[in-house]
């Protein structure tokens, strides 16, 4: 075998694509499954391309295990290996950058934080929720039965109307007053 790849390893210097597809088929599936020792199948098939991608480029320096140039599988194996390890590096910094930029963004945003802000607490909070429950309760019967089929279950204007048999533009005049009157009770909240 080892004579065998010297030949291999001299015709690819010459830039002969027959013996780069013979070497190629020949440590394809090894190179794949070592990589995905360390990276997933996908990312393993990518370094491997790229492992050969650039020992095609060098071809013209490589020399036969005989004439020093040591084994062209431990060649791939450790080009394998370097090109997983870079990748696995860059995939930390990029998660390390990310996890930053994530920390920044909370930092930023810790202002708008319910239960860091009285304000946002007291807007968001049960008083308001129980001011528009109290508001929604004050609309007439049908009006609320609409306003709460339309906003409470989402269902569609078309849904209500069949529903409730009215017509579309009952039940769209009912959301409209609704909407009018609850802003109207709401409104003091904002002062």
């Amino acid at each position: 075998m080892s004579r065998e790849l010297d030949d291999i390893v001299v015709r690819i210097s010459r830039s002969d694509r027959a013996a780069f597809g013979q070497l190629y088929r020949m440590f394809y599936p090894l190179l794949v499954n070592y990589a995905t020792l360390m990276v997933s199948r996908e990312v393993a098939k990518d370094i491997v391309q790229d492992v050969f991608f650039k020992l095609w480029q060098g071809r013209k320096g490589l020399l036969p295990e005989s004439s020093g140039g040591g084994s062209i599988r431990s060649f791939l194996l450790r080009s394998t290996y370097n090109a997983a390890i870079s990748v696995i590096r860059h995939n930390l910094s990029a998660l390390n950058h990310r996890e930053s930029v994530v920390r920044e963004v909370e930092e930023y945003y810790s202002g708008y934080d319910v239960d860091r802000s009285e304000i946002l607490r007291a807007l968001y909070g049960r008083d308001i929720r129980s001011r528009l429950d109290s508001a929604i309760s004050k609309l007439p019967p049908r009006c609320r039965e609409v306003f709460l089929l339309s906003y409470m279950e989402n269902l569609s204007n078309k849904e209500i109307s069949d529903r409730l048999g009215l017509s579309l533009s009952t039940v769209e005049n009912h959301i409209h007053n609704a909407l009018v009157r609850l802003r109207t009770a709401l409104s003091s909240i904002q002062d």
